[in-house]
């Protein structure tokens, strides 16, 4: 195996300053024997160079939008009080044309032109109380959330996928819910929370530091150059990032020390992340959750609108404890690609079940709705963490925690279907199988009847279907 590239210490420096002195991030992660540190820091800083989406919950007050902004600035490159300005605010009201684009009335006599918001022009779009927009309102925002294109009657601007992040306050009478496709564009959620009574002075410290990165001169500027109706996009755009480069160059100085990755580098390291191999088991255990929560025995795929199978094979089965299946964004784009980033970070040359089950909570909480038994079985035990985990996340890890187990019960003949698999398809395989091995291979493959997991049947109806 070839090393691995090594991470871009400018990535590790600028995660390392945002989590000591703008955004207070003490929280730590273990995976394997090593530590990460600034833990909800380095999932927003995956998320920006991901270009992938991410939620952040919690009670108000708790610099969820300020953390926000913060990681925006400093990876991009662009002023803080500029993405403050530029923010969408959740409100009931909102209209896309408050949001992100309106007519040139000016201009409707000889033509339809539309004017794009400033949200449209910067590298990440920050929505602040997501959940406070109602569903309509939430449907307006979904195919921008997902592809980065901005369209508007017959206008479109499309600079490429770009990184959005909102802000939800956890649920009360007075907010909407977010409706379940808008869950499902956000790779990741995480918690901005309470974080210690000993921070306090860090806190204040960490509030006036963010002075450092506002620059009311540039915002005008760059509110200039976008509310110029003389100027068509791709040129506002190219002014844009010229006058950028002086943001930049200060937030390299010695007072402030960030590096800003250039477009080169961060698609380097897109490719970095993108290329880490899965080890093996790793790849499985993906392929147990996925197999898991979206197969039940009774009825063949996951419906969220069928009722919960609880017939005695699918008993011990994942798919019992949720009301919903999980889209390929969720296993590809979440668990998968992050994890990938948690080891390119880590520098380990393959990514393994320890980096995929640090995600499971940030991937897998905000999209499984779990049945009510399943929350009451858990309601009042204690959560793991200094910080706990909300609701969500913590009844995600106990699905998947339960995902666990049955591979450990079916991992010697998913071994060997796999192994007989790569064999028929000529791929490499570590130990070619004993005859023995083969005669209980041939055994699964002729009664698949006899076997409840829905990976297993997945393997022996494949292999079977292809050897006809």
């Amino acid at each position: 195996m070839s090393e691995p590239i090594k991470t871009h210490p400018a990535l590790l420096e600028d995660i390392a300053l945002i989590g000591k002195d703008f955004f207070i991030d003490p929280e730590c992660r273990t995976i394997g024997h090593k530590e990460i540190k600034h833990w909800n820091t380095t999932l927003l800083a995956l998320s920006y160079v991901l270009d992938q989406n991410a939620l952040i919950v919690g009670e108000p007050g708790f610099a969820k939008t300020t953390a926000a902004k913060v990681v925006a600035s400093v990876l991009s490159g662009y002023p803080f009080d500029l993405y403050e300005a530029a923010q969408i605010q959740g409100h009931p009201d909102q209209t896309f044309e408050t949001m992100l684009a309106r007519l040139d009335f000016s201009k409707l006599t000889t033509e339809e032109r539309v004017i794009w918001l400033s949200g449209a022009y910067l590298p990440v779009c920050i929505v602040d109380e997501m959940n406070r927009l109602p569903a309509g309102k939430q449907d307006e925002l979904l195919n921008i959330i997902e592809t980065g294109r901005f369209t508007y009657l017959n206008a479109t601007l499309y600079k490429g996928k770009m990184p959005f992040i909102a802000t939800a306050n956890h649920p009360d009478d007075g907010n909407h819910i977010l409706i379940p496709p808008m869950r499902d564009r956000f790779a990741i959620h995480l918690e901005a929370g309470y974080i210690g009574a000993t921070y306090e002075e860090d806190i204040e410290r960490a509030e006036e530091n963010i002075g450092e990165l506002r620059d009311d001169e540039l915002t005008s500027k760059i509110f200039g150059i976008i509310n110029d109706k003389t100027k068509d996009v791709p040129e506002k755009l190219t002014l844009i990032e010229k006058e950028r480069e002086g943001y930049v160059a200060k937030l390299h100085n010695d007072d402030i020390g960030a590096q800003v990755l250039s477009e080169e580098e961060k698609k380097a390291v897109q490719k970095a992340i993108r290329d880490r191999p899965l080890r093996g088991e790793a790849q499985v255990f993906l392929q147990m959750i996925d197999a898991e929560l979206n197969s039940t025995p009774l009825y063949g795929r996951k419906r969220s609108n069928d009722p919960v199978d609880e017939s005695n094979h699918a008993q011990d089965l994942a798919s019992t404890c949720v009301k919903n299946g999980t889209s390929p964004r969720a296993i590809t784009w979440s668990m998968k690609l992050y994890a990938k980033g948690l080891a390119y970070l880590l520098e380990d040359p393959e990514v393994t079940k320890d980096h995929l089950m640090a995600m499971v909570p940030h991937a897998l909480g905000h999209r499984l709705q779990c049945t009510q038994d399943f929350c009451a079985k858990h309601e009042g035990t204690k959560r793991p963490g200094p910080y706990g985990m909300t609701a969500e996340m913590y009844l995600a890890s106990r699905v998947v925690g339960g995902i666990e187990q049955n591979y450990g019960k079916v991992k010697a003949d998913l071994d060997l279907l796999i192994t007989e698999y790569k064999m028929a398809h000529r791929q490499p395989v570590e130990h070619p199988l004993t005859e023995a091995q083969r005669a209980r291979v041939l055994e699964l493959l002729a009664n698949p009847d006899q076997v409840d997991h829905p990976l297993l049947k997945e393997y022996i109806f494949r292999m079977n279907n292809e050897r006809r």
